[in-house]
């Protein structure tokens, strides 16, 4: 009984976390897109959504890898079986590091290439939509890598540390719009904001890693390859893969869309006037 106790204990305390962190960071989101659309402007707002959003398609990869190898850790938790989740954590970090370094290719090239030659943006600023790109191709793989990382804090029911993570996460990005909107400062907005959003990325990525290397042992930096791990965490993560695939497809793949067929100007004015108004009826 008291195990139980404790168990549903658990279980309210997680749940409750996890409504704090989800509350705080749509209130905060309420606020900021509105302030970051009035800060970018329109035009700078509509290239960092679809530049942005060429590379966002790549996390339908990150976002399926992660719930299988969170599933396995949790498997070889619940058993005990401390070299089964050595190998598990080490199989995830290598295929996330080949993932990370295809991508990283991909993007460079074909993606770079396509930004030139198929994305309307602005002649003006074209320059500012590359260093966007750029940004965004670092922060994905970085996020890539923390995948095993931020798993192993789900396994093990550390929400807490999961929340308020991610509440610290949430205020960067907030007092970066601050400063983007009020510093006063004379320079090119899209830029710095694409950068200072790298910084917080690294950041959090950077407590993320600390936290499960001092707190789970199996969190050690070691490239390892288990095909047997490898095959199962595939499958699973093929399903999640699917479903991922419509709900990314349907959002970001209609700005692409979007851009490639009405003109540039005409269709970031309309999607950010939506999105002003949208925050306007909110608040």
């Amino acid at each position: 009984m008291t195990e139980q106790a404790e168990n549903t204990k658990r279980i309210a305390k997680n749940t409750l976390m996890l409504y704090v962190r989800m509350l705080f960071g749509m209130l905060v989101s309420l606020y900021t897109s509105r302030v970051v659309l009035q800060a970018l402007g329109v035009e700078d707002y509509g290239i960092y959504n679809v530049v942005g959003g060429v590379v966002a398609m790549f996390s339908i990869i990150s976002n399926s890898l992660s719930s299988s190898v969170s599933r396995f850790l949790t498997f070889e938790l619940g058993k005990g079986n401390m070299e089964g989740l050595k190998r598990v954590f080490s199989t995830s970090l290598t295929i996330q590091v080949v993932l990370a370094v295809m991508i990283v290719l991909l993007s460079e090239t074909i993606g770079l290439w396509f930004l030139d030659t198929h994305m309307n943006i602005p002649i003006n600023r074209l320059y500012a939509a590359k260093w966007v790109f750029h940004a965004s191709v670092f922060t994905f793989v970085i996020s890539l890598l923390s995948v095993p990382f931020s798993a192993s804090i789900v396994s093990h029911e550390k929400m807490s540390a999961f929340a308020y993570i991610g509440i610290l996460d949430i205020i960067l990005r907030l007092l970066i719009v601050l400063f983007i909107a009020y510093s006063g400062l004379e320079f090119d907005r899209l830029i710095v904001y694409a950068l200072l959003l790298v910084g917080v990325v690294c950041i959090m990525q950077a407590i993320y890693w600390n936290y499960c290397t001092r707190h789970f042992e199996e969190c050690k930096f070691r490239l390892s390859f288990d095909s047997g791990y490898w095959k199962e965490m595939s499958s699973f993560a093929g399903w999640n893969f699917i479903g991922g695939s419509a709900s990314l497809l349907k959002d970001q793949g209609v700005n692409i869309l979007l851009n490639l067929f009405i003109n540039s100007s005409l269709k970031f004015e309309i999607m950010a006037k939506q999105l002003y108004v949208a925050s306007q009826r909110v608040l």
